[in-house]
């Protein structure tokens, strides 16, 4: 194929992907969600020259009884409006908000809804770009057109929060890691790095992608100097946050809570038949949850101190992850195979795309949890080849098993695997395209 043809393929794929997403936004009653004001208000804070947030920015609000920070403390009316100084948001969102407006008001959010479709289409266009250096231009078109037309990747176009953002960077990332596998490139190497920080200032999980880029590169000549050229050009973004975060919470941090908590959750048995809601609801959970809150600082000291609530939810948070590392032990010792299983489907639980949006009754259900199954075996199935071919493609494919065993190990929504779910899709289509092809071949052996 021709290759101003493919681009123009493949752009006119971007366009499709671009226009899909904002074909949901009139459906969309609500744009922001529960976890949008805490990116909003950090946006607002940044256009004013700081990241100082109101209290109640980090907090989440229960009907009809009030607001409650993450550790399940009520927050009295007079702490609402205290100052706090941000570690619970990495900047990388809150930027792209201030960049359009704050994200609050009804041009900044349309703005915002509109600036995230762009940046799905552009990720349709690298997606097309990645995939035919890995294997040729028709599993490229293949793969951007699977992702163009998939509805549940189109999701976060319309809602204010970072998922959006976080596919487009994690596609730059792997476009960039291709480039600097295959070109042997320190410029591309080090735009992986940078592009690998970018996306764990925008959902800190992703921060095992830095140390894969690592190893990646200490195994391309040269090796110090492309492994070097990752870990400066990553640190370069990333230690100005971890600087910031320790001076407000006593301690580098990629964020003052939410690991922690995670943690807990899958540790005290989140799995099949026993959902969020009801480990959370559990005794024992509630004990382990509730027993941080003696740290609580009062409302004195958080009147005169902007630092004394992201410490404590930054002690909270570290205490948690250590009762979870106790609870997961005990478990492992006592019920090893339950604690596997649990694991398991976390895990598969974290790619079934339909339980991340609309939920039909019936037959429905029934054929988009099929789908579901489909696809991640097929895309399973082109992982499992590409590591068998080797190359750039092979080093993602370790990467999206590393983000699974990451997330399986904590709790699990099915939206935590969105910014993933393009390169997912690339090897689902290079499954299909390899199977075809065997098949297409059985047939001229026997005629």
């Amino acid at each position: 194929m021709a290759k101003t043809r493919f681009m123009r393929l493949a752009l006119l794929l971007a366009l499709v992907g671009a226009l899909h997403g904002l074909l949901y936004v009139p459906f969309v009653e609500n744009h922001i969600q529960t976890d949008s004001w805490t990116y909003t208000a950090a946006g607002e804070a940044i256009l004013d020259g700081r990241y100082t947030t109101r209290l109640q920015a980090s907090s989440y609000y229960l009907h009809p009884v009030g607001f409650f920070d993450h550790t399940g403390r009520r927050l009295a009316e007079a702490e609402l409006n205290l100052p706090e100084r941000q570690a619970f948001r990495p900047p990388g969102y809150p930027l792209f908000l201030a960049a359009l407006g704050g994200g609050e008001g009804e041009r900044s959010e349309n703005a915002v809804l509109l600036a995230q479709a762009l940046l799905f289409g552009i990720g349709v266009w690298l997606l097309a770009l990645t995939v035919r250096r890995w294997w040729g231009p028709t599993p490229a078109l293949g793969a951007a057109a699977l992702y163009a037309v998939d509805p549940y990747s189109k999701h976060y176009v319309t809602l204010v929060l970072s998922e959006g953002l976080a596919t487009f960077v994690a596609l730059a990332t792997a476009y960039a890691f291709t480039r600097a596998w295959q070109e042997r490139s320190l410029a591309w190497w080090a735009a992986s790095g940078a592009l690998a920080s970018s996306l764990t200032l925008v959902r800190a999980v992703f921060v095992f992608v830095i140390p894969l880029l690592v190893l990646a590169a200490l195994v391309r000549r040269p090796r110090l100097a492309t492994a070097g050229a990752v870990a400066a050009a990553a640190a370069a973004l990333l230690v100005p946050w971890l600087v910031w975060t320790a001076s407000v919470t006593g301690k580098p941090a990629l964020a003052s809570w939410g690991e922690g908590y995670n943690f807990l959750l899958a540790a005290h048995g989140e799995g099949l038949g026993r959902t969020q809601t009801e480990v959370s609801e559990d005794p024992a959970f509630l004990r382990d949850y509730e027993s941080v809150r003696h740290l609580a600082p009062p409302t004195e000291e958080l009147r005169a101190d902007p630092e004394a609530h992201p410490r404590y939810m930054a002690r909270a948070d570290a205490e948690l992850r250590d009762i979870a590392w106790s609870r997961y032990g005990d478990r492992l010792t006592d019920e090893p195979g339950r604690v596997v299983g649990e694991f398991l489907y976390r895990s598969f639980f974290l790619w079934n795309a339909h339980e991340d949006w609309f939920q039909p009754d019936g037959v429905a259900l029934v054929l988009l949890r099929l789908i579901d199954a489909v696809v991640l075996a097929l895309a399973a199935f082109g992982a499992v080849l590409a590591i068998a071919r080797g190359g750039a493609a092979r080093g993602v494919a370790i990467g999206l098993l590393a983000y699974t065993v990451v997330i399986g190990t904590h709790h699990v929504e099915a939206r935590f695997a969105m910014p993933a779910r393009g390169l997912a899709l690339a090897f689902a289509a290079f499954g299909v395209l390899w199977l075809a092809s065997r098949a297409s071949a059985g047939r001229r052996l026997t005629t």
